[in-house]
């Protein structure tokens, strides 16, 4: 990443000493709430990044509220596919900062514009990656609410491989009540990205599930194998009734060489209905193995496996507790058709006798029972 000239506003000075160990040495980034600089470590000679809320934003609550709870989210998910934060401060005005590793490389974004379209195995490697880190956000109760590929980071490794890092948490959901400003939402502003965003979170931001993130995933897998984004338009209103109202085209048409089970797999992430989306980043990973490369089982078996953890981390989300997908003791391919979903008859009678007693049911408690509706730039 080239460096940058700094913002008249820049809340710390180049060659500036903070903390007694942090040196800044460069500017990385700059949005339009906080700037990314690189920084030399003195006592451990060890380069770091380094984010800042401008000082406009310093005096916004909610602008620090969400900065915090950024790395407070980052932090928490131990996967190899998110940043990684050592730590958290603020300088002598009080203006916090985030210490987190230097990476080098592009994000996803930008290796899109450079090559166009990515082979469909090499797309399906990628969002692999994403998913070990959205799998493990989901179980922790978080939901990102801002996926694309400028978010998504190909880090250069040492071995000369690259690896994918999900970035920027700013946005996200925290359903965790154990967490100082979990409850932050978003109700003025429309934040993210609309192309990128499920029907449901342009509907109501608040009240959006983990299938809002599959939901992303799907546009950037159809974007990398297309070179195309599904839904778009010329202003920010047209690409919000595109994905609202439009139809999903198809991989197949703008990609032919792409399978037909791929394309399909696609347009179930690209479902307007979250009930016949995947329902998880298990069930969405194992579909995409079937078009990986083999090198990718492992991880697949890994976020399949978070996605089904149970114990004292929340496993259920505002959307419902993570279901498995099983026949019998043998699990199902899923998504092997297209459209609506098909049910046993018997657990379609479960289903309304179900209802039938929780409507019955929720009438007597509903005088108790309430619903409540954490990157560098």
């Amino acid at each position: 990443m080239e460096p940058q000239p700094p913002p008249a506003s820049l809340p710390v000075r180049l060659g500036e000493v903070i903390a007694g160990k942090y040196r800044i040495d460069e500017i990385l980034g700059a949005g339009g709430m906080g700037v990314v600089v690189g920084a030399r470590h003195l006592q451990l000679a060890a380069q770091v990044a380094i984010k800042f809320l401008l000082p406009e934003a310093v005096g916004q609550p909610d602008a620090v509220a969400r900065f915090l709870r950024e790395a407070r989210a980052a932090a928490h998910i131990t996967s190899a596919h998110v940043i990684r934060i050592t730590d958290v401060d603020a300088l002598p005005s009080g203006a916090p900062y985030v210490v987190m590793e230097l990476l080098s490389g592009r994000d996803l974004g930008a290796e899109l514009a450079a090559r166009g379209r990515l082979p469909v195995a090499e797309a399906a490697g990628w969002v692999l990656e994403a998913l070990d880190a959205i799998a493990e956000a989901h179980r922790l109760g978080i939901v990102h609410r801002d996926l694309k590929p400028q978010n998504l980071f190909l880090a250069a490794q040492a071995d000369g491989t690259r690896q994918l890092k999900v970035l920027d948490f700013g946005i996200s959901k925290v359903t965790r009540t154990d967490w100082v400003g979990a409850d932050l939402t978003v109700s003025r502003a429309l934040l993210g990205s609309p192309a990128y965003m499920a029907p449901e979170q342009l509907r109501n931001a608040r009240d959006v599930d983990h299938r809002a993130d599959l939901w992303a995933l799907g546009v950037i897998l159809h974007q990398l194998v297309t070179g195309t984004l599904p839904f778009s338009g010329e202003t920010l209103p047209t690409v919000c009734a595109a994905v609202l109202t439009a139809e999903t085209p198809s991989v197949a048409r703008e990609c032919p060489a792409a399978p037909p089970a791929f394309a399909r797999l696609v347009a179930a992430c690209l479902d307007k209905d979250p009930a016949r989306r995947p329902q998880h980043a298990g069930e969405l990973a194992r579909a995409l193995a079937a078009f990986a490369p083999a090198a990718a089982a492992p991880l697949v078996a890994r976020i399949a496996r978070i996605s089904l953890q149970r114990g004292s981390s929340p496993t259920r989300l505002s959307g419902g507790e993570i279901p498995p997908t099983r026949r019998g003791d043998e699990r199902v391919p899923p998504l092997a058709t297209s459209g609506a979903r098909r049910r046993p008859r018997g657990a379609l009678l479960l289903l309304a006798v179900s209802g039938a007693v929780f409507v019955a049911g929720a009438a007597a408690a509903a005088w108790w029972l309430g619903r409540a509706p954490a990157r560098p730039p």
